[in-house]
């Protein structure tokens, strides 16, 4: 009777454990895309590069598991190219899925001495469900404006992270 019961507390917190990380996993999750910033694109000039992405079901397998999606944190990184984001003087990132877009993160009068890494304010208000749970592909569209020709072709990595709740059952 007794190695019944320890058993029963042993499976019981062996359950909880997988659940809790489980939902660890799913409430937060990562979002990278990976764009060019084209050789002799002009400056001053709004412009526009798109990255595909993947939807939360894709990242994380369980799109019925998670609600209220969130972006928690943005940045650039430039990771080809001699120059720092310090040619963007504005940047805008969209998501969009399912013909819904929505302006996550933005970030303008950017410093030229920024360095290669540019935190974005994120718009952390806006609920993501529509986007991220759509089934379709996530797109990922940068509208940004350059003070000045880049002499190389810039790689430049966009890093999200997302939060959400779980969905309970009642």
């Amino acid at each position: 009777m007794k190695n019944l019961f320890l058993s029963a507390i042993v499976a019981t917190a062996a359950v909880a454990s997988c659940s809790t990380v489980s939902s660890i996993m799913q409430n937060t999750f990562p979002y990278t895309t990976n764009m060019v910033v084209t050789q002799g694109s002009p400056a001053n000039t709004t412009l526009t590069a798109v990255g595909a992405g993947t939807s939360i079901n894709q990242l994380v397998g369980a799109t019925a598991n998670v609600k209220e999606i969130r972006v928690a944190s943005a940045n650039m990184t430039v990771t080809a190219g001699a120059q720092s984001m310090g040619v963007f003087q504005s940047v805008k990132v969209y998501l969009s899925a399912g013909g819904s877009e929505v302006l996550i993160a933005s970030r303008d009068n950017i410093a030229d001495n920024i360095g290669n890494t540019l935190s974005l304010d994120v718009n952390s208000n806006q609920v993501l469900d529509n986007v991220m749970k759509s089934g379709n592909a996530v797109q990922q569209r940068i509208v940004y404006v350059l003070k000045s020709t880049p002499a190389t072709d810039l790689g430049i990595r966009t890093s999200m992270n997302f939060s959400s709740l779980p969905v309970t059952s009642n």
